[in-house]
């Protein structure tokens, strides 16, 4: 809804303003802070930019700047939009770009939140950014100073900084909004019942279908169901402790918040949650669903183990029995070496704009 709401704003904005719709020219993207009429001086593009790499390292946000003198006149939601449209900001697939556009003359401002960061950084939270973050300043005349203010709370929002989280709630209550503890209470307990079910009920699943497939066919070996074909067949994995305490607090912390605050995110956190365990249920097992399913799955195995071989990636330890090489290892490492350095060059990355965000003025 919120894209629809946005193209439509980017739309009527075009419609209204036939002649200053392509005044407000987006140029080519300068990482991470594009300012074609030099408002920041080189000390504080420079500092700009340190906020924004920490920010990237430490909460995954990539975060970019846009400063214009003017909009002659045209929304700076539709302005926004197109910027980060046209630069792409955040990663792709996981949409995590946040843009702030300025229009000096205006005295407006804008954050533009990723598709990705809805649920992290919802509306009423980018403008308490800018309210009481970036607008003192600004009217201070401390323009490097409130972006890095104003983007430094939305960091401490994502990484779930208490006080941060405190403030959020402060607003809503400030703002009206009914901060409903049981409602938030039952969406958590929701989210935590499918975290702590999730392991056994697979388990419980793929045991029962091994079983079954093991009566209706004996001859098939079952001995073997992985790459490295490990012997003595499919074992339940032993669920870890701390891996579900820390997603029942994180992302549990902003299920709790967000259904506190808002009825709507209540309804979809609980439909999630019973979503992700009915899929778990009919997804869970489904290699032994037949005899042909199971042996289109050795098959599937049986080329990957070709393949792999082929490339030096495993060699055979004993008859059946293989393991990874160091040439494995080494591309894995190369992987996801040239994927962090790549991110730290640019907010610039295939991402999209999920229309979430607030605007401001100063």
């Amino acid at each position: 809804m919120r894209i629809l709401r946005m193209l439509a704003i980017v739309a009527l904005a075009n419609f209204l303003f036939p002649g200053s719709a392509s005044a407000v020219e987006i140029p080519e993207f300068t990482p991470n802070v594009v300012d074609p009429d030099g408002y920041l001086d080189e000390a504080g593009k420079q500092q700009v930019n340190a906020e924004l790499q920490r920010i990237r390292e430490s909460n995954h946000l990539w975060g970019a700047v846009f400063i214009v003198s003017t909009l002659d006149g045209r929304p700076i939601e539709s302005v926004a939009v197109e910027a980060f449209g046209k630069w792409q900001l955040g990663q792709k697939g996981v949409d995590n770009g946040l843009l702030l556009v300025l229009a000096m003359n205006d005295r407006k401002s804008r954050f533009e939140v990723g598709y990705g960061l809805e649920g992290s950084i919802p509306d009423v939270v980018a403008r308490h950014a800018l309210d009481d973050y970036l607008a003192p300043k600004m009217r201070e005349g401390d323009t490097a100073g409130a972006i890095i203010a104003s983007f430094e709370f939305l960091s401490r929002v994502a990484a779930n900084d208490p006080y941060a989280m405190g403030e959020m709630e402060q607003v809503s209550v400030e703002e009206g909004e009914e901060f409903d503890w049981e409602r938030g209470g039952k969406a958590w307990g929701a989210l935590v019942l499918v975290i702590w079910l999730f392991s056994p009920i697979r388990n419980w699943r793929v045991k029962r279908g091994r079983m079954r497939l093991q009566k209706l066919d004996p001859s098939l070996s079952m001995d073997d169901e992985e790459i490295v074909g490990s012997k003595g067949g499919w074992k339940p994995s032993k669920s870890s402790l701390g891996i579900q305490a820390f997603l029942s607090i994180n992302p549990g912390i902003f299920v709790f918040l967000l259904s506190a605050l808002f009825v709507e995110a209540f309804y979809i956190c609980v439909v999630a949650s019973l979503l992700i365990l009915g899929l778990t249920m009919i997804l869970s097992g489904r290699r032994y669903a037949s005899p042909e399913h199971y042996r289109r799955f050795l098959d599937r195995l049986a080329r990957k183990r070709v393949e792999m071989l082929e490339k030096g990636h495993l060699k055979e330890t004993a008859p059946g029995v293989y393991a990874y090489t160091p040439a494995y290892h080494a591309s894995r490492a190369s992987s996801s070496s040239g994927s962090s350095s790549s991110s730290s060059s640019s907010s610039s990355g295939g991402g999209r704009s999920g229309g979430g965000g607030s605007s401001s003025s100063w």
